[in-house]
């Protein structure tokens, strides 16, 4: 079930195959790290708290089941995952223990492709103010800031789009 899609990185390949039911709670342990810990810098930690207190495993079940879902492993170890559909990146997520080393350029390397299989022109994506930076040493601009609510709460987002 591998996409095609290996990087040689630090000894130990990266593959990114994917996604199946069953990593829905590594998925849900994954993105609750990654956004307590990376999301910090950008956002007081009682809009963090309410940002994720109702998320679940089976949250994430939807777009794996459309296959819009892929997981990137290292050392057999889930490290990060992203979803993508024709047009939109809608979520790219790397473990905090391996930030910045070159998965989440990968990742949205892979999602791009997808994103871009039947859709004509730039891909969207909307990016947490952590990420606006590492998405725009990627190509992608920043079009307009807007809260997005979760939970009651409004969170502040970048829309962002490729160059090409």
């Amino acid at each position: 079930m591998i996409l095609a899609l290996v990087f040689k990185m630090r000894m130990e390949r990266l593959i990114i195959r994917k996604a199946i039911r069953d990593d829905g709670a590594a998925f849900h342990e994954l993105h609750t790290a990654s956004v307590t810990t990376l999301c910090r810098s950008h956002y007081p930690d009682r809009v963090i708290a309410k940002w994720i207190e109702k998320r679940s495993p089976g949250g994430y079940l939807a777009g794996i089941d459309r296959d819009e879902m892929f997981v990137c492993e290292q050392g057999g170890k889930i490290v990060g995952f992203g979803h993508a559909v024709p047009g939109e990146i809608v979520g790219i997520f790397v473990h905090p223990d391996y930030a910045a080393q070159g998965i989440g350029s990968a990742m949205v390397s892979h999602a791009l492709h997808l994103a871009k299989q039947g859709h004509q022109g730039p891909i969207k994506l909307i990016a947490t103010l952590n990420a606006q930076l590492f998405y725009e040493k990627l190509g992608f601009v920043t079009v307009k800031k807007f809260d997005v609510q979760r939970n009651d709460i409004a969170i502040p987002v970048a829309e962002m789009i490729s160059k090409a």
